[in-house]
């Protein structure tokens, strides 16, 4: 079991749309108020890992997944839209910048293919061979929901740190035109991996 825990981390707390999204909000609001997002986030994992820990990979699988992905490319898409065009020289104290709350955490991951590199494989794999049935998909959907709330705090409170240390505006617009830019690579590669490959490209 230790094993499944293992492998979340590692997948949950690498660089994805939702991690780098919350870098950004980090350095423009704070940890704190990035929370609501975060728990979105976790909220999202917990259903997917119930739904396909009961349901079974048919549920995501086949056709379905590209239109996920699809949704999920225009969703990264539009938030990367909102860091590039954001208002660095908004005051804090004004209203904040890059403002995320608990749906667009919960949209953004359930329509994250990175999601399923997670649910599949835990679900599929690892819950059958740690004997993880019934009512204890429910449970382990829950916490490793939980563990995953941590990754995007994570990143946001990473992007505060960074923050403290940056006092010029500028370095907020550079900065918001590369991480809106890594937004834009990563929903181009979910489109190409996940949408054009599977619909015969």
């Amino acid at each position: 079991m230790l094993g499944i825990i293992l492998f979340c981390i590692g997948v949950m707390y690498t660089p994805g749309p939702v991690n780098i999204l919350s870098l950004n909000c980090g350095m423009q609001r704070g940890p704190l108020s990035h929370i609501p997002f975060c728990l979105g986030v976790g909220a999202a994992l917990a259903f997917w890992f119930a739904l396909v820990g009961y349901a079974g990979v048919a549920v995501v699988g086949g056709p379905m997944l590209p239109v996920i992905a699809g949704l999920g490319t225009c969703f990264i898409l539009y938030l990367g839209w909102k860091v590039v065009t954001a208002d660095v020289d908004a005051p804090k104290t004004d209203k904040p910048v890059a403002a995320l709350d608990f749906k667009d955490g919960l949209f953004m991951q359930l329509l994250n293919p990175k999601a399923f590199m997670v649910v599949l494989p835990v679900t599929t794999i690892q819950f059958p061979a740690a004997g993880i049935a019934g009512a204890d998909v429910a449970i382990w959907s829950l916490a490793l929901g939980a563990l995953g709330v941590g990754a995007p705090l994570s990143y946001a409170a990473i992007g505060a740190a960074v923050t403290r240390r940056l006092g010029d505006t500028r370095y907020f617009r550079y900065l918001n035109y590369v991480m809106g830019g890594m937004l834009f690579v990563v929903a181009a590669d979910m489109a190409y991996e996940h949408v054009y490959l599977p619909w015969g490209g």
